[in-house]
C-alpha cells in the first residue's frame, strides 16, 4: 500500500506544469474514451459515470484499507467522498495500451446493472494510467478462494461452486448477446471474478482484453492476447476470435470448479501446477476421482454423481470438442441451470 501511495503522489501535483498535464491527460484519455463508447454503443448510449479528479483519488489514496491483487492490476480499497469504494490501479509496468483500460471502462459501465458484474461508480482520466472506481464489496478473487492454502476450501461446496459458475456464464451471455455485435471478453479466469463474502455472488471484471465481432461477421482476427493457461489452443494459433473463444476458456475455468486445482488441459491430458505433470486423461477419468474431496465432504447423504457427471460432460464440449463443435454460452448457461436446479431438487428431497 506504502508503494501506491508514494507512485500515486508522485503523479499528482498542484503545480501549473502538473496542473497543465492533468489537463492534456484528461482531453487524451477522454478522446480514448469516447471512441470505445461510439464504437460500443453506436453513439446511443448514456453514460452513467462520475469523472474524479485527480485530488479525489489522491485523497481517497491516503486512506487506503487494503490490496488485492488481480492480474497485471491491483484492486484497492479505500474512502472517497466519505464512503468505501474499490479501486482498480494498473502499474505502470503493466500499463501497455491507453485503449485497452478505456475499453474496460466503456463496457463495464454498460454491464454495471448486471448483479455478476462488479459495479463501476467512474474513473480518473487526469492520471497516466485511468484510475476505476467500483462500488465497495468485501471481496475475494476466485483465485484465492479456490488455490490459496489459508483459505479452507471445505467451505467451498457444490452448490457454491454451481452458483458461482452460472453467474458468471450469464454475466458472458450478456457480453455474447445484448450489444450490437458479440464481445468476445479474451480473458475469463479465475482472477477476473470476485466473490462478494457478503452474499457470495460472483462478479466478473477486467473487460481490457474484450473485443468486438464485425457487423454482421462470426470472427476476427487479432494480436493473440489472454492468460496462456486459459486461451483457446486454436485462438492462439490462429488469432481469429470467436465466440467459441471465451467458451473454451470458461471450460477451463469451470474444470477448476470442480477439482479446487489449478489444472490446464493440453491435448485432451490435464496437467497441475506447479510442476506440470501429465495426471490423466481427461477422457478416461471418473468424476469421483478428480473432483474436490471437499465437494463429497459437505454433501453428506446426497448423491451428485450424475449431477458432477454432467458438469464433466459439459467441461469436456466446452475444451475437447474444435471452435465450431462447441456449444454457444446459451446453451452452456442452459445446462448449468438445469444442473443446479437438480442439486436443489436433491437438497430439498432430502429435508
Amino acid at each position: 500500500m506504502h508503494h501506491f501511495r508514494g507512485l500515486m503522489r508522485k503523479l499528482i501535483s498542484s503545480s501549473a506544469s502538473a496542473e497543465k498535464l492533468k489537463k492534456e491527460q484528461y482531453l487524451k484519455n477522454g478522446s480514448a474514451l469516447l471512441e470505445e463508447f461510439i464504437a460500443l454503443c453506436d453513439g446511443k448510449c448514456q453514460i452513467p459515470l462520475r469523472y474524479f479528479s485527480a485530488t479525489e483519488i489522491d485523497r481517497a489514496i491516503k486512506h487506503l484499507e487494503n490490496t488485492m491483487e488481480i492480474f497485471n492490476s491491483h484492486i484497492v480499497m479505500a474512502s472517497l467522498d466519505n464512503r468505501r469504494v474499490l479501486m482498480r490501479l494498473v502499474p505502470p509496468k503493466y500499463f501497455e495500451n491507453l485503449n485497452n483500460i478505456c475499453r474496460d471502462i466503456a463496457i463495464t459501465s454498460q454491464m454495471s446493472h448486471l448483479k455478476s458484474v462488479l459495479k463501476l461508480l467512474g474513473c480518473c482520466l487526469e492520471l497516466p494510467e485511468p484510475v476505476l472506481v467500483y462500488e465497495y464489496v468485501d471481496a475475494i478473487s476466485l483465485r484465492d478462494l479456490l488455490f490459496k492454502k489459508h483459505n479452507a476450501k471445505k467451505s467451498v461446496s457444490w452448490e457454491r461452486r454451481l452458483r458461482i459458475a452460472n453467474e458468471i456464464s450469464s454475466a458472458i451471455v450478456y457480453l455474447h448477446s445484448e450489444f450490437t455485435t458479440p464481445i468476445i471478453h479474451r480473458d475469463i479466469q479465475p482472477s477476473n471474478v470476485i466473490i462478494d463474502q457478503n452474499n457470495g455472488v460472483a462478479k466478473i471484471m477486467n473487460f481490457s482484453y474484450s473485443i468486438s465481432l464485425p457487423p454482421g461477421e462470426l470472427e476476427v482476427e487479432d494480436v493473440v492476447c489472454g492468460t496462456y493457461w486459459y486461451a483457446d489452443p486454436e485462438y492462439m494459433v490462429s488469432g481469429i476470435v470467436t465466440q467459441k473463444t471465451d467458451v473454451y476458456s470458461f471450460g477451463v475455468l469451470l474444470f477448476q470448479l470442480l477439482t479446487g486445482k489449478k489444472v490446464n488441459m493440453v491435448d485432451g491430458k490435464i496437467k497441475e501446477w506447479p510442476n506440470n505433470c501429465v495426471s490423466s486423461n481427461i477422457e478416461e477419468c471418473n468424476v469421483m476421482d478428480i473432483a474436490d474431496p471437499a465437494i463429497l465432504a459437505e454433501e453428506h447423504g446426497i448423491d451428485i454423481q450424475q449431477q458432477l457427471d454432467d458438469y464433466l460432460d459439459l467441461v469436456k464440449r466446452c475444451t475437447l470438442s474444435k471452435g465450431e463443435d462447441r456449444p454457444y454460452m446459451i446453451h452452456i448457461a442452459k445446462e448449468l441451470r438445469r444442473i443446479e436446479k437438480c442439486f436443489r431438487a436433491l437438497t430439498q428431497g432430502l429435508h
